[in-house]
């Protein structure tokens, strides 16, 4: 099957803007010749942190997420801004939400796409080793617990559902994996 896309665009309008979010509703023909429309929702580039320290326990953020209307436990995240690099994001967030900076960061495999059925939404994950704690600063918006779990931890939470947050569980499991591949118990 070819990967070269198969849609065609015949005109797009927005729909709707925000600083964080840009809608906009395309007048297309689908891969089988049927005129049709696609709504796109835009974003900025998402960033995730695992926050690992040398006894491996990694910081969990705890907020009400309005959308879902739940309370989520998730890793550090945050966007973008305009024209920033993910790791400067990254850091950024880390820093804000939890109050550690780190002197060793990696990004943690490649890109991740969100929600790709309707948003152009992307991921980066980064491992953040050497922490040193600070004071955090969250946003005026963000009302935040934060909490440390061990990996193990972190994995059971995973896998009964009580962590639902994609780019939380897309980050965890690939530190385990890391780990396990490189022989490192996880606790």
């Amino acid at each position: 099957m070819s990967s070269e896309n198969p849609w065609k665009r015949l005109s797009t309008r927005s729909i709707y803007e925000n600083p964080w979010i840009k809608v906009r509703e395309d007048q297309v023909i689908s891969p089988r010749g049927n005129p049709g429309i696609y709504g796109v929702v835009e974003t900025r580039v998402a960033t995730g942190v695992v926050a690992l320290t040398d006894d491996q326990r990694i910081t969990l953020i705890g907020q009400y997420r309005y959308p879902v209307e739940e309370y989520s436990w998730e890793i550090p995240e945050g966007g973008c801004e305009p024209g920033e690099e993910p790791l400067v994001a990254a850091q950024r967030e880390l820093q804000e939400e939890a109050g550690i900076t780190a002197l060793r960061w990696e990004q943690l495999g490649g890109e991740v796409h969100v929600s790709n059925c309707f948003s152009s939404e992307r991921g980066v994950l980064f491992l953040a080793q050497d922490l040193s704690s600070g004071v955090s600063e969250p946003d005026p918006t963000e009302l935040l617990q934060v909490q440390t779990v061990t990996l193990r931890e972190a994995l059971a939470l995973v896998d009964r559902g009580e962590i639902k947050d994609s780019l939380s569980i897309i980050a965890i499991y690939r530190i385990v994996r890391r780990l396990d591949g490189e022989g490192v118990s996880i606790g």
